[in-house]
């Protein structure tokens, strides 16, 4: 059940642009105990001329086109874990890059409230910095982020991990760094860390 607002918001409508929708017959609201409207989520979706099941999407990620096995290995495995999906999205990118081919089709879907749920492997395969903004926002347009493993490392070796992310961005960016020389990076910042 949704509330007037939530509606209004779902609509792109005004508060009185709703109750003349609903004087004039085009949604019928459920009037609770209080006198408060609620409105079926299903009744505004035929509003919206929403006929159109919402999707399950499958989400892999790999850094760099050396690492296709690691895709397909990872497209595989969301493919044995979730036995109903209707797509599957792949990139090869770093998770740094917000302008990612799949990831701007996968949010433009959700911003278009096309998808109900979103399966990855691990947080960093959608972004590796900000899921819980995807998050929120996802939750905002009514689609469930799912990650099926969830690492619990200790907060320094996560520090470290996203450092060198950061530093391998950057030095790429700096240098024309190709992503297979990260390694070097990586054994560098290894060093600094003991």
């Amino acid at each position: 059940m949704l509330k007037p607002k939530e509606v209004c918001q779902k609509l792109g409508i005004s508060y009185r642009t709703l109750q003349n929708y609903v004087k004039k017959g085009y949604i019928k609201p459920v009037v609770l105990e209080s006198g408060r409207w609620r409105f079926r989520e299903e009744d505004v979706e035929k509003l919206m001329g929403v006929a159109r099941k919402r999707k399950v999407i499958l989400y892999a990620r790999v850094s760099s086109g050396t690492q296709k096995d690691d895709l397909e290995n990872q497209v595989k495995y969301l493919q044995g874990q979730v036995k109903s999906y209707d797509l599957i999205i792949t990139d090869v990118g770093s998770g740094l890059n917000m302008k990612r081919k799949g990831f701007l089709r996968l949010l433009r879907m959700i911003l278009n409230n096309e998808v109900s749920k979103v399966v990855v492997a691990y947080p960093d395969r959608l972004v590796r910095f900000g899921f819980e903004i995807i998050e929120e926002v996802c939750r905002a347009h009514y689609c469930e982020v799912v990650v099926l493993n969830r690492e619990d490392g200790a907060p320094e070796r996560e520090l470290v991990e996203d450092l060198i992310s950061v530093l391998t961005s950057f030095s790429g960016k700096l240098y024309g760094m190709r992503s297979h020389k990260y390694e070097k990076v990586k054994r560098c910042v290894e060093e600094l860390e003991a």
